[in-house]
């Protein structure tokens, strides 16, 4: 959360909800207020060969997008199932979460990081083309030879061993997958 810094356009402020609320909550902001909300799943499963379950990744919190220009954060409040709005310390103004944060957390949900049913990400494939799209080597393209995984947790990052052309050379270098897109 961010306190103290200025900030233009819609805010993620986090909902804090009841135990298994996140999607009626999820819902109910969406149809009731108009609001954005967005909730990273991710999948797991309980023993090997055992049908894949998805649950929130953040287990009692919802971020939500509001415009303070156009919306009142305090309307979430009245919403059944929230309990409170993550706060300043000290304060009654709510805290949010940066738009490039929430972004970020969107693509890794998008390329399968919290997808701990597989190790390999969703839509990439070995001897793949791809283009980086972070960093200091955006814009370049590389060829995928190798994906690395620590599967310990929900949140663990999935990277790539990945061959480009730098300065004429053939360079191998490490990347996460969200800093990588299809051709």
């Amino acid at each position: 959360m961010i306190a103290g810094e200025s900030y233009s356009g819609p805010l993620w402020h986090i909902a804090y909800v009841e135990p298994r609320a996140e999607k009626d909550v999820c819902a109910d902001v969406a149809r009731g207020l108009g609001f954005g909300v967005f909730m990273p799943m991710e999948r797991f499963r309980v023993a090997p060969g055992c049908t894949p379950i998805s649950r929130p990744l953040f287990q009692r919190y919802v971020p939500i997008e509001v415009d303070p220009n156009r919306q009142d954060w305090q309307e979430i409040l009245d919403v059944d199932g929230v309990v409170d709005v993550l706060r300043m310390p000290g304060s009654d103004v709510p805290g949010y979460v940066s738009q490039a944060k929430i972004h970020l957390l969107m693509r890794a949900e998008a390329v399968g990081i919290f997808d701990r049913t597989t190790i390999k990400p969703n839509h990439f494939q070995l001897d793949e083309l791809v283009r980086v799209t972070d960093g200091p080597f955006a814009g370049f393209n590389a060829l995928i030879i190798e994906f690395m995984a620590k599967m310990r947790s929900a949140t663990a990052s999935k990277r790539a061993k990945v061959l480009l052309n730098f300065m004429g050379q053939a360079t191998r270098i490490d990347l996460p997958v969200t800093s990588l897109e299809k051709l």
